[in-house]
């Protein structure tokens, strides 16, 4: 009987571990137990229609492009120091000649630009001593330090992994960014407010057919709008969540946890709540091209109608009436 019971816990707490396996470590550690029941759960509720106003008339088109880089420039930064001007120099040049080599006997096709930065003189402090007064410290001279970028621009996104090699071999190990480029952004705009386009008519029509309503006679207001966003502004870190439990059982045992790895990963944005996606599938990091287009009609304003002035002339009669000392009342006509 006891084997029967562990053997249904163990089948219906199945479910919850599968679920977190397809989830991630990523947002498993950051959800408590309750928080990932809660997220599991379908709501019952969807609450995703509204109604507008009956005298006005709102529609939103919302899409989103996925556009795989054309070129890729990636930027490598190398500080070298030496004891004079041309050691430092010397020594800059032959490293980035080596790595320019090896590309050309490669066949890689590469661009490549190198970007002056900065070249400043390092001090060091000598003590000078004296018998009767204190000791004097001068900063002199020891050398120079050189720094320069280098920038590689290329096609194939393979070839960062030989670009990282190579000036590896070099002592450069600092790769500062890497930028993506679309070529021809403005081709690719007009696909998205084509497509958006056919969608809004799509859905005026709908109503026409549904309320019955023309909109020849409502005022139209428009509004629209792209927005793009680059793989390095959605990069997210990422450290470990699960770690080995020891138990130690000895009085004056010390546990030493193994320091969790800290990375990146790319969390682009979701294709939830857009009413297109074109190159919905993506494998590697893209540029995310996102178009929306509003259009609201309100009633126009009732014509006033604007009445006719009537001309009113009046006559004006003037009397002059002249009283007497006796009481006497004498009309005196004026011409």
């Amino acid at each position: 009987m006891r084997t029967k019971r562990i053997i249904a816990i163990a089948i219906a707490t199945l479910p919850l571990f599968a679920v977190a396996q397809v989830r991630g470590n990523y947002d498993y550690r950051s959800s408590s137990n309750q928080q990932f029941r809660q997220t599991t759960v379908l709501p019952t509720t969807s609450g995703i229609a509204s109604l507008q106003p009956l005298d006005i008339h709102h529609f939103t088109v919302k899409g989103m492009m996925n556009l795989e880089a054309d070129s890729y420039l990636a930027i490598f930064t190398i500080t070298q120091m030496g004891t004079t001007q041309g050691e430092t120099e010397a020594l800059v040049r032959a490293k980035t000649d080596s790595i320019k080599q090896a590309l050309v006997a490669e066949g890689i096709d590469v661009e490549t630009y190198i970007d002056m930065i900065s070249f400043v003189p390092l001090y060091e402090v000598q003590v000078t001593k004296k018998i009767f007064s204190e000791d004097t410290y001068n900063e002199v001279p020891k050398g120079f330090e050189l720094k320069k970028n280098l920038h590689f621009r290329y096609t194939d996104p393979e070839v960062l992994e030989r670009l990282v090699a190579l000036c590896a071999e070099q002592e450069i190990y600092d790769l500062v960014r890497v930028d993506y480029h679309i070529e021809d952004i403005e081709k690719k705009k007009a696909e998205m407010i084509a497509k958006a386009e056919t969608l809004l008519m799509a859905e005026m029509n709908r109503h026409k057919r549904l309320m019955g309503v023309d909109f020849a006679e409502f005022n139209v207001q428009m509004a629209d709008g792209f927005r793009s966003t680059y793989p390095i502004e959605r990069y997210q870190t990422y450290t470990a969540y699960c770690s080995s439990a020891l138990n130690v059982r000895a009085e004056n045992g010390t546990v030493v946890q193994h320091d969790k790895t800290t990375s990146e990963f790319y969390m682009p944005i979701a294709n939830k709540g857009y009413d297109f996606v074109m190159n919905a599938s993506i494998l590697e990091p893209v540029v995310q091209l996102e178009y929306e287009i509003v259009l609201r009609y309100t009633p126009k304003p009732e014509e006033q109608v604007v009445q006719p002035q009537v001309m009113t002339e009046t006559e004006i009669q003037r009397e002059v009436l002249l009283i007497t000392a006796n009481g006497e009342v004498i009309d005196l006509e004026l011409d």
